[in-house]
């Protein structure tokens, strides 16, 4: 329907005056966004008072909630996930004489009811709903059937594996998928799966007569789909073509990167090739730049600790670290913090490697050491910037913790993270950089040890019974199981099958104040730090990981799992 005819539906309804129509007439020309979005905004209609006038006038059913519907497998053995999510349409249910189609607002219903009338041969009977349900429809049946992705495989034949990279063309539009070649689309599915489930990480690797595919979701690998060894070149050169890499070059590690659009997402893939004794493997790192930035009040800080930490992070200087290995979520809390303090009344400016979310008003730097732009030479440059605040990725030579040591001591804020197992350790850890001791002490406002676990699946839960060995070894003794609500996963398609879905922080808050100081400045160990802290009242990884356990969000498996090395 062009926005004029709609216009003109929702003034007949009465919803609409004349007046407001003809002045929305004018917006409708000089906007470039969806004729629909204009109209939700201007007049003042929510989605459900859209889709109820316009199913009234055109005879549709309208629905604004599809509920937890998984569209019919038939369905997509004919519509590709991605062409379904971009044109707006998905299945609810197919018979022998008719399929029903749940077809978004916004779209030409009467061209799609035609193109699948015509695909399907049968009647089509259509409910009008929105995009957003349309989509989760999609994501719905990708998370709990991946077959598809095997039927894509299967496309793949010697004569394929054979092709060249140079005669495979760059893609970066899943909307083209159809019109590729069956390299070109099954490494794009695989990356639009991945964006789906939600995953960081994408593994191609060689084992024995097989290429393995795994995706890393929620800090777990997980197997998805095995191709014949033959098709690892094929799948590499493409790659490599991705990352604007040497396809030639096949004894020496390589790195790139692309940028797709997905779903009106802009997804940043980082790609690192290497040889392996079973020929070349790649990892594909997936950053999403429109994923939404969590507040610090979602991330599982407890009251105590959110309080302090609330409270630190509004100091006019000194320095806050955060540390944990790799994929530890330090990122998520320093962008957290940093959006929880931003206003036009302070200047941040960050220095990252790489810049993974996007902050609004936040001056952010990318990192590039082939030109000379690391952590420390930029640090030199910020600090003329009149910053308020700076945030230094990662501090991993003893340049850069002077340097951020000098800057949280000249009046700015500094966060950044360091590679520890606990907090304690940070401050040995700084000692080693070749830090003064008493640099540390006078600088050093807090220290937030995390890691992330997994939470329980809400949608399968169900009462869990724990071994007394494992209660033991996180400290739960029988008195504190008196009303806890210890739960577990049993696997649904929700969840993959895992029984666990999402993640949640676990923390370890240490405060730098006087009883801390002069340990510091005695060059005490990390062990003699924990002590003491622990006497003002620090609560552990472990422990804190034990209370999550007892409420129901995580399990005592995954606690035990993710704190191992901090029980030694």
């Amino acid at each position: 329907m062009p926005p004029s005819g709609l216009l003109g539906v929702i003034t007949t309804s009465g919803r609409l005056s004349a007046e407001k129509a003809e002045e929305l007439r004018g917006r409708l020309v000089e906007e470039w966004r969806p004729p629909i979005e204009v109209i939700q905004q201007y007049a003042g209609l929510g989605e459900g008072d859209l889709l109820a006038i316009i199913g009234n006038y055109l005879g549709l059913a309208a629905a604004d909630d599809l509920g937890n519907l998984i569209p019919p497998q038939e369905f997509f053995e004919r519509v590709p996930p991605e062409y379904a999510r971009q044109a707006g349409v998905v299945a609810t249910a197919i018979t022998n004489e008719q399929i029903h189609l749940a077809v978004a607002l916004g779209v030409d219903s009467g061209a799609l009811v035609a193109e699948m009338a015509e695909l399907f041969g049968r009647e089509i009977v259509c409910t009008l709903t929105t995009r957003q349900e349309v989509e989760r429809a999609v994501d719905r049946f990708v998370r709990q059937c991946p077959d598809y992705l095997v039927h894509a495989a299967s496309e793949l034949d010697q004569d394929e594996f054979a092709r060249t990279a140079a005669e495979i063309e760059r893609v970066t539009d899943f909307g083209e998928l159809m019109r590729k070649t069956p390299v070109v689309k099954l490494v794009s599915l695989l990356i639009a799966q991945a964006v789906r489930t939600g995953s960081s990480d994408i593994h191609f690797q060689p084992i024995g007569d097989r290429l393995r595919v795994r995706f890393r979701t929620d800090g777990i690998l997980h197997d998805v789909l095995d191709l014949p060894r033959a098709s690892q070149d094929a799948i590499l050169s493409r790659v490599k073509v991705l990352g604007k890499m040497d396809i030639a070059e096949r004894r020496a590690p390589q790195d790139g990167r692309a940028t797709f659009r997905y779903a009106d997402r802009e997804i940043d893939v980082r790609m690192s090739v290497i040889p392996t004794s079973e020929g070349e493997r790649a990892v594909l790192r997936l950053f999403d730049k429109q994923a939404k930035i969590l507040a610090l009040e979602e991330l599982g800080l407890d009251a105590h600790n959110l309080a302090c930490f609330e409270k630190l992070i509004r100091y006019s200087h000194g320095m806050i670290l955060v540390t944990g290995p790799t994929g530890s979520g330090k990122t998520i809390t320093l962008c957290a913090a940093l959006s929880k303090i931003n206003s036009g009344e302070v200047n941040i400016i960050t220095i990252e490697d790489p810049v993974e979310y996007k902050l609004q008003g936040v001056s952010q730097i990318q990192v590039l050491p082939q030109k000379n732009v690391t952590f420390a030479s930029m640090l030199r440059h910020v600090v003329r910037q009149d910053p308020d605040i700076i945030m230094v990725g990662e501090i991993r030579d003893s340049e850069t913790a002077a340097m951020a040591m000098q800057a949280s001591l000249t009046g700015h804020l500094v966060f950044s993270t360091l590679h520890t197992n606990d907090a304690a350790g940070a401050i040995t850890r700084l000692l080693d950089l070749g830090v003064e001791p008493f640099l540390i002490s006078s600088a050093l406002l807090a220290v937030l040890a995390q890691r992330l676990v997994r939470r329980v699946c809400n949608h399968c839960a169900v009462p869990a019974e724990v071994p007394r060995e494992q209660l033991e070894l996180l400290g739960i003794t029988s008195d504190r199981l008196a009303g806890a609500r210890l739960r577990r996963g049993r696997g649904c398609h929700h969840c993959l099958g895992t029984g666990y879905l999402g993640r949640i922080g676990i923390f370890e808050l240490l405060v730098v104040d006087d009883a801390i100081r002069p340990l510091i400045n005695a060059r005490a160990s990390s062990a003699e730090i924990r002590e003491e802290a622990l006497r003002r009242g620090l609560r552990l990884l472990r422990e804190d990981g034990a209370v999550k356990a007892l409420a129901g969000i995580t399990t005592v498996e995954e606690v035990l799992r993710e704190t191992q090395r901090d029980a030694t």
